[in-house]
């Protein structure tokens, strides 16, 4: 019955009424269908190009990166990258030129490092140490395998002794690197085109692992990278997921092998991550401060101590990773501060150079502010070390209110704070003097201080606010440069002498002139004020001058203002896999309550020890895999995790277990939701396409039927 319904239904309809109602059917099946693989993709974006592609490696050179050796007057370090079909690795080095190279020495790679990758294909690191350089010498190079070469790139030797230069420094680059972070790279290399190294604070990348991400680094960098030493410092995503230090680290990163080698477990793990290196007059040392606890801090501790005793340098300059004291989301690095900061006082180090805080932070101890030379106002100067944190990419969070931010809890002057602003910093070393600016990405001064040495050893650090209109790097030999400022010392009382002009030749001096030409006014003034508003306005920013403010706390630290009412309240929860989990297993957590797309941070209590920074999806929930240390003792800890936007806590109780342990009161936290509906409407698009085809099948063979009655 309901069968010859369905037939005289079908015969009733008009052929352009089933045509264009079988049509519209079939695009709504059509867009059901995309719609279940849409949701199962996890988007409605088209696929970007695959990054397989996009990094796979060749028999072409790539990631070629120069790093310095403990000599780098007489020696350097160059890495780079190939596919595995690469089995005679060298360089070949020439004299500088100015046309075609003639004549070259060839030096085969000293060291290949081949591993698979997260992208499916293998890949080989090579490293060649240049050996018997002159110093203060400019060379050609190239890298290859006897057939396929690398274009001919440049670097120079440092001088032996002191002598001017300038160096660039990047905070953290992390997330987007290739984006965002690659402004602030281009930026710095534009101001100081001719510098002698970067220095990279850590974070470079977010994922240890990803090939991907590093193809970033390295291209975001450019070829700067192939004619700057690269001096970097690890940070915790060198680490994640972990457990141990990527293998990219040893692998194209080659540094000297000088750091704490108390044991042979020691030498290991800090081999190639705590190093120094002499430039010019300055020693330059990175630590690893995630490695912040127990043997492997009190072995860098040691070494930190006797590397900056025997320092034979006028200037230390200290990078690591984890701040002194924090300028965000509540942290509190307090083992590295009670162990570092009476080393850093004791030895008046320069600056210590620091990242992890997704926001900008300069300051000293209050103590240094006392019996300051004779003209000298504590309100701009002070005689201590520098406490730099910055950050290069566009990861940022909120700065601490004054109340409870980590400096003023530990006696220290936050004299300049920023947020929300990609930034970078050059530093100029000439004369007695180590000049210092922070600029934001888009090339305003936002913070200066110059720090003056007298040859007694006397030093003062004194608030700027112009900058200086060039550096020792600006260019090649410093000729033409606009002139620097005399340095006036305060409590001299004796004029500056002059210095002799230098000695004309045919031929300009490949090094920069070691005295500075002096002027008539201790101001520069071929440079205009930095503007007035450098920073966003959409958010409490630092006062519109970069100087300091004239009380004892800074003004430029942002208020305790509410965040915008457009946010939701933050409420989280916690879910974990186990309550009882062994030292050196993995642990799954999830839960929600967040704030949209909110940046967390996992901390295992109470040391505490980071576990890493997943992200709350656009709903505030976030699932994520932590691994436990080895050296956790076993034991009741609490798993902590915060957002760093909301500044919302949620913990839950957890149990360390011996390593080897079984885990105790498993829960499985699988993940539902959309892509489960997704695949539900697929399946009712595929239904109503079935049911169309149909319908048509039905009108086609009707239509015969009704032409021959």
């Amino acid at each position: 019955m309901k069968s010859d319904q369905l037939t005289r239904a079908i015969r009733r309809v008009s052929p352009r009424t089933a045509l264009t109602a079988g049509g519209i059917a079939a695009a709504v099946a059509l867009a059901s269908i995309g719609g279940g693989i849409a949701f199962a993709a996890a988007g409605l974006n088209p696929p970007p190009v695959n990054p397989a592609l996009v990094h796979v490696a060749s028999a072409v050179p790539d990631r070629i990166i120069l790093t310095p050796t403990a000599t780098p007057f007489a020696t350097q370090n160059v890495s780079w990258r190939t596919s595995v079909d690469v089995t005679s690795p060298q360089i070949q080095l020439a004299d500088m030129t100015k046309g075609p190279i003639t004549a070259s020495t060839t030096v085969a790679a000293a060291s290949t490092t081949e591993f698979a990758t997260d992208l499916g294909y293998t890949i080989k690191y090579h490293t060649a140490t240049l050996t018997g350089l002159a110093e203060k010498t400019a060379y050609l190079y190239r890298v290859g395998d006897g057939e396929t070469w690398s274009e001919w790139l440049e670097f120079e030797t440092t001088a032996e002794g002191a002598e001017p230069f300038s160096f660039i420094v990047q905070g953290d680059a992390q997330n987007d690197v290739k984006s965002y972070a690659s402004r602030a790279f281009r930026a710095a290399t534009e101001a100081r085109p001719y510098a002698k190294a970067v220095l990279h604070l850590g974070d470079l990348i977010d994922t240890d692992v990803a090939d991907a991400e590093w193809g970033e680094w390295f291209g975001a960098a450019g070829f700067s990278n192939a004619y700057m030493n690269i001096i970097a410092a690890p940070g915790n995503h060198e680490y994640y997921p972990g457990p141990d230090l990527t293998r990219y680290w040893g692998a194209q990163f080659e540094y000297p092998r000088n750091g704490p080698a108390d044991t042979d477990a020691i030498k290991q793990a800090f081999d190639e991550n705590v190093y120094y290196t002499d430039i010019q007059g300055v020693r330059f040392i990175t630590l690893n401060a995630n490695m912040a606890h127990g043997a492997q801090l009190d072995a860098q501790t040691a070494w930190l101590e006797r590397v900056l005793s025997e320092n034979p340098n006028t200037w230390s300059v200290v990078s690591f990773h984890q701040p002194i004291f924090s300028v965000t989301s509540g942290r509190d690095n307090a083992s590295i501060r009670n162990a570092w900061l009476p080393i850093f006082e004791k030895h008046n180090v320069d600056l210590v150079l620091q990242g992890h805080d997704h926001a900008y932070g300069r300051g000293n101890l209050y103590s240094n502010e006392q019996n300051l030379p004779e003209g000298a106002d504590a309100e701009t100067s002070q005689t201590g070390p520098v406490y730099l944190v910055s950050v290069a990419g566009p990861k940022m969070y909120v700065p601490d209110p004054l109340e409870s931010n980590n400096w003023t809890a530990n006696a220290a002057h936050l004299r300049s704070v920023n947020r929300d602003t990609q930034m970078y910093q050059t530093v100029d070393v000439i004369d007695g003097q180590m000049h210092v600016e922070s600029h934001t990405v888009t090339g305003e001064l936002f913070d200066a201080f110059t720090i003056t040495k007298s040859d007694d050893g006397d030093k003062l650090v004194t608030d700027e606010t112009a900058a200086w209109p060039s550096g020792p790097g600006s260019t090649r030999a410093d000729i033409g440069a606009p002139e620097r400022p005399t340095p006036v010392v305060p409590g001299d009382d004796t004029e500056p002498t002059p210095t002799p002009e230098p000695t004309t030749s045919p031929e300009p001096s490949p090094e920069p002139t070691t005295t500075p030409e002096p002027t008539t006014t201790p101001e520069p003034t071929t440079t205009p004020e930095p503007t007035t508003s450098p920073e966003p306005t959409t958010s409490p920013e630092p006062t519109t001058s970069p100087e300091p403010t004239t009380s004892p706390e800074p003004t430029t630290q942002p208020t305790s203002e509410p965040e915008p009412t457009d946010k939701p309240v933050a409420n989280p929860t916690i879910e974990l896999s186990a309550t009882g989990i062994a030292a050196g297993d993995s642990l799954s957590m999830k839960g929600d309550g967040f704030w949209p797309n909110e940046d967390l941070e996992v901390t295992l209590h109470s040391d505490p020890i980071e576990l890493g920074f997943p992200t709350a999806d656009d709903a505030g929930s976030y699932f994520f895999t932590a691994h436990i240390p080895a050296g956790v003792a076993p034991g009741g800890h609490t798993i902590v995790v915060r957002g760093l936007e909301s500044g919302a806590t949620v913990e839950a109780a957890i149990t360390v277990l011996s390593p080897g342990s079984e885990p105790t009161g498993e829960k499985d936290l699988a993940v539902t939701g959309v892509a489960g509906v997704g695949i539900a409407v697929a399946i009712a698009g595929g239904a109503l396409l079935l049911g169309v085809l149909t319908l048509l099948f039905v009108y086609v063979r009707r239509r015969p039927t009704d032409g021959a009655a």
